[in-house]
């Protein structure tokens, strides 16, 4: 298991911020291809799940959130291109993974949250979720790419098409592929009382939305809250690697 240890919080403007984050192998894997990033001081947070349909899902994972951290290092201006920092960590991983097996390569998710004066940038690819809790209510802020989405999304409201299980868990999307990617980047305002997570699919496949935001309103810290979800998930069987990080705006 990998933790940071609790932030006491650091000052974004006029708003102060605290963060936890921590990653546990589970009860199935023989190995955590989970990494997570989370650095104050440049108010940087990420969570990258390795492909374990690919081989080395930790390397491709470990690699993202290495090449995240030295981009971090070297912007001096303190903004993130984020389509450009994910087509970058995408070539280098794609060719890495080359390396790995000529044939399929590795494959990792990846979404990173900036936090930048009173409002955040959120780059997102793949199917690690982050997600807003205002005023008691819940908000998802990404969209998986994995079939099942890709499918709904083309659906009537009214259609209840059964779509297969496994295609929850087949991305449309990742990091390691060959040529530029598509990232997608939000932008979302802060506010005093914001409660963020960012969490794997060893948590959102786990937990429902319901759950999430029960368990995110009645967390008294962001340690609480991440050790909270990966125990549930752990209780459930723990079949994947769990990770979370939240970020609690006060």
């Amino acid at each position: 298991m990998c933790a940071t240890k609790p932030d006491p919080g650091t000052v974004v403007d006029n708003l102060k911020v605290s963060s936890f984050g921590l990653s546990d192998r589970g009860k199935m894997r023989e190995e955590n291809e989970d990494m997570f990033y989370v650095d104050d001081s440049k108010r940087v947070y990420a969570v990258a799940d390795g492909l374990g349909g690919l081989p080395c899902g930790a390397l491709a994972s470990k690699l993202a959130i290495k090449l995240l951290g030295k981009s971090i290092e070297k912007e001096s201006n303190g903004k993130l291109n984020f389509e450009d920092l994910f087509n970058n960590i995408n070539e280098t991983v794609y060719i890495e993974g080359k390396k790995v097996s000529e044939e399929v390569g590795i494959g990792t998710t990846l979404t990173v949250i900036h936090l930048k004066h009173n409002y955040m940038d959120i780059g997102h690819i793949g199917d690690c979720t982050a997600y807003i809790c205002r005023n008691k209510k819940w908000h998802k802020l990404t969209t998986d790419h994995t079939m099942e989405e890709e499918i709904r999304s083309r659906l009537a409201p009214d259609d209840d098409t059964e779509i297969p299980d496994y295609f929850s868990h087949t991305l449309t999307r990742c990091i390691g592929q060959q040529g530029e990617i598509e990232t997608d980047v939000y932008k979302k305002d802060l506010k005093t009382g914001d409660r963020i997570l960012i969490c794997s699919d060893g948590i959102s496949k786990i937990l429902t939305e319901e759950e999430l935001h029960d368990e995110t309103l009645l967390a008294d810290t962001p340690e609480s809250l991440i050790r909270s979800l990966i125990d549930i998930a752990n209780d459930r069987g723990g079949p994947d690697n769990s990770t979370g990080i939240a970020i609690f705006v006060s």
